[in-house]
């Protein structure tokens, strides 16, 4: 007969899955949903500007005629409903103009990356060393205004290269200057306008 004892069975220890904390997914989210974005139509966006554009008109326009009289010469006084209905509408058509005009909105950086490579192709091929650097990328214009700047940014950005960084380094030396040429473009508001300025350490165009 076999005299060894069998082995003493070991309990398993349990698996324990630790719930997922509901705070970080509701917080993860929410993130997700302020970062997702759709591609929309330019021409719809466009079509929401007119209505929006229109909407204003009109409600300025009963927004006059309530002040009026109602046409049996009793005044509309400024506590009545239809005031404080106009009060309303008029709140109202502000937030939706605003909102429209933000969906038209978007970032400088990408029009400044590009404005980037031109400054390295450029510099390569004149033989001209230079630093490019720009502030403010995340400054936001409307779309079609973001378009128009471009060609002339590339002119200016060109005129910069070739006529305001000098093209000898003696001369730059000579001058105080490091051998490296600056270029900066930037973008920031002043008051109520967005300045877009582009700036070089050259002797500047004659």
């Amino acid at each position: 007969t076999d005299n060894s004892e069998s082995p003493t069975p070991v309990a398993a220890t349990p698996l324990v899955q630790k719930e997922p904390d509901a705070k970080a997914s509701a917080a993860a989210k929410r993130k997700a949903a302020e970062n997702a974005t759709i591609r929309v139509n330019t021409i719809k966006l466009d079509n929401l500007m007119d209505m929006v554009g229109e909407l204003v008109i009109v409600q300025s326009q009963l927004l006059e005629s309530s002040r009026q009289d109602n046409g049996n010469g009793v005044s509309t006084g400024g506590d009545s409903a239809l005031q404080r209905n106009m009060s309303q509408l008029t709140r109202i058509t502000k937030e939706l103009q605003h909102t429209s005009m933000a969906l038209r909105m978007i970032p400088v950086k990408p029009t400044f990356q590009k404005m980037g490579r031109i400054v390295r192709d450029i510099g390569a091929k004149c033989g001209k060393k230079v630093r490019f650097e720009t502030f403010g990328e995340d400054t936001e214009l409307d779309r079609n205004v973001v378009e128009e700047i471009g060609d002339p940014l590339v002119h200016m950005v060109r005129n910069a290269l070739d006529h305001g960084l000098e093209a000898d380094a003696e001369e730059r030396r000579a001058a105080g200057k490091d051998e490296t040429g600056n270029i900066s473009l930037k973008a920031y508001h002043q008051g109520s306008n967005i300045v877009i300025e582009l700036a070089d350490d050259g002797r500047g165009i004659d």
